[in-house]
């Protein structure tokens, strides 16, 4: 990965755009588990802040997840399950409250499902869950 000092693109947002193409092209598989921020700083070339931003930046995509006083890590992906939506079905999403991310046991960057059908309460589904189909 090369980092242009040079760039209007931020030192940070270049590290982030970086490791999410090693991520999609599965150069750093899921579950794979980052060195500590000294040790990224020192192997691309950033300052440790640009690291700490990077990884930010990739929590709230819900690309990456750090375990509070652990290492970061590149989040495994759930198996996604249908959801079949009829007509009287609407579905539509937006991003947890810290207690439904606690509650729910969601990485941050998870967003839900909020899933209403006609005469039924609204169900919440984590978003990176499932995969909406039309009947």
């Amino acid at each position: 990965m090369e980092i242009n000092v040079r760039s209007h693109t931020p030192i940070y947002l270049q590290l982030a755009q970086g490791l999410r193409e090693m991520i999609r092209a599965g150069e750093l598989p899921q579950g794979h588990e980052f060195p500590g921020e000294f040790a990224m700083a020192k192997q691309y070339g950033v300052g440790r802040e640009a690291v700490r931003k990077a990884l930010a930046v990739l929590r709230q995509e819900g690309i990456v997840a750090t375990k509070k006083g652990e290492a970061s890590y590149v989040r495994v992906q759930p198996e996604r399950n249908e959801l079949p939506v009829g007509r009287r079905t609407r579905v539509w999403f937006r991003q947890t409250t810290p207690e439904e991310r606690i509650e729910m046991g969601l990485d941050e960057g998870v967003g839900l499902a909020v899933v209403e059908v006609e005469g039924e309460e609204p169900r919440l589904i984590p978003s990176d869950e499932v995969v909406i189909v039309g009947e």
